[in-house]
């Protein structure tokens, strides 16, 4: 599945609201096959009528010194916007990988989502989800994600 967006998306004329959120503690995943929220990896938001915005683009990075254990293992990593995959989207969320016993990496991952401007309310919270596709561990400390809010109309984030 390919996704490539043709035209470049523009929010300008407003300074973008920007949220951050960070833990050093571990988190470990040992279950293979599942989606998992990454706890406390999350913030809050919403568009439309009676929210800080009707609509805009949201811009996301996160990043994590990740652990990887299992030979070979891999895993996944999204961003996900009120639900939804964000952008690129593909089957492949390919985040961390080894062909060792177990390797430390330092990684970084950014998704983006428009939400047109329109007065239906709407979730908009964003989460970073992760998945133990092979292996025997897939875990992260250290981590950070920002969130980049910017508004179609005069807002706050």
């Amino acid at each position: 599945m390919s996704d490539a967006l043709k035209d470049p998306i523009h929010a300008s004329g407003q300074l973008p609201r920007v949220a951050v959120i960070w833990n050093s503690d571990r988190y470990e995943v040992t279950t293979k096959g599942a989606w998992v929220d990454v706890p406390g990896a999350v913030v809050p938001a919403q568009v439309g009528q009676g929210t800080p915005s009707l609509g805009g683009l949201f811009v996301a990075t996160f990043t994590a010194e990740t652990l990887i254990g299992g030979q070979p293992s891999v895993g996944n990593l999204d961003i996900t916007f009120g639900g939804q995959d964000g952008h690129p989207q593909s089957t492949n969320h390919r985040y961390a990988t080894a062909q060792s016993a177990e390797e430390w990496g330092s990684l970084t991952t950014i998704r983006a989502f428009e939400y047109p401007a329109e007065p239906t309310v709407r979730d908009a919270t964003i989460k970073v989800k992760i998945y133990l596709a092979s292996g025997n561990v897939f875990g992260l400390q250290n981590w950070l994600l920002k969130v980049e809010r910017y508004p179609y109309q005069n807002s706050a984030f």
